[in-house]
């Protein structure tokens, strides 16, 4: 997205806009998704900060689709008030700001253990059965006697 807003978004007799130039806070707005984007990505590449990482992707999330509104808008709705072509930067930017928004919001999944089923769990109890040591009891206890003293 960074790139894009560098890139031709409107043009007009020869003469092309890029994304700083026609716009006013909506470039600023796209740059701020497109900059936490890069923040999510480099701490989601760090497996030592795995909460860190679902945390600053929930947070990508308002600004991801932001963004997308943005973009979609000034599609719709050409910056320059000028009867004006949109450029391959326009749709490159429509393109970026949807794939930080699904990005966001994929990665803003529980990272925890995966959900048990009841045949995980019987299959995890069977196997720590086997592999428990039981323990004998003295000739002549049932079991069910109350400990000495008691």
């Amino acid at each position: 997205m960074l790139v894009a807003l560098f890139l031709p978004w409107y043009s007009t007799d020869g003469t092309t806009w890029n994304a700083w130039e026609a716009m006013a806070v909506d470039d600023v707005i796209l740059a701020v998704a497109a900059a936490i984007a890069v923040v999510a990505a480099i701490v989601v590449g760090f497996p030592r900060l795995g909460s860190l990482s679902v945390a600053i992707t929930s947070l990508a999330i308002l600004p991801a689709v932001i963004g997308l509104v943005v973009t979609i808008y000034r599609l719709i709705s050409p910056a320059p008030s000028v009867d004006v072509s949109l450029e391959y930067g326009a749709w490159l930017g429509l393109l970026a700001t949807a794939a930080i928004a699904v990005g966001a919001w994929s990665g803003a999944k529980d990272e925890g253990p995966a959900r048990r089923s009841r045949d995980a769990e019987s299959r995890a109890a069977g196997e720590a059965l086997t592999r428990a040591e039981l323990l004998k009891l003295p000739n002549g206890t049932d079991g069910n006697a109350e400990p000495a003293g008691g």
